[in-house]
């Protein structure tokens, strides 16, 4: 399966001011924790090579999971969190 690439901003982020929609907690946590171990952990999860629209980054999904965890959200919660919050789509 092929996979979506992430990190880029959009162009209304990218005029927003620089810190606009910061979130301490979060950029704290990012910074915290070894993202690469998790991915290790997770990464065959996912097979790359499946025919199909393009997933998610097994990563991406876990952190999003993890937003979801500890901000108590519905999967519907996070979808919209996810489209609206400017420091869920840094996070």
């Amino acid at each position: 399966m092929a996979v979506k690439r992430t990190g880029q901003p959009s162009f209304v982020e990218a005029l927003m001011p620089k810190g606009a929609g910061a979130n301490a907690a979060l950029d704290r946590l990012a910074g915290l924790v070894k993202w690469y171990r998790f991915e290790k952990l997770i990464g065959h999860l996912r097979d790359e090579g499946s025919p199909g629209r393009p997933g998610y980054p097994v990563l991406v999904l876990f952190r999003a999971v993890l937003l979801q965890s500890l901000y108590g959200l519905s999967e519907r919660e996070l979808e919209e969190a996810l489209g609206d919050r400017l420091s869920f789509k840094r996070f």
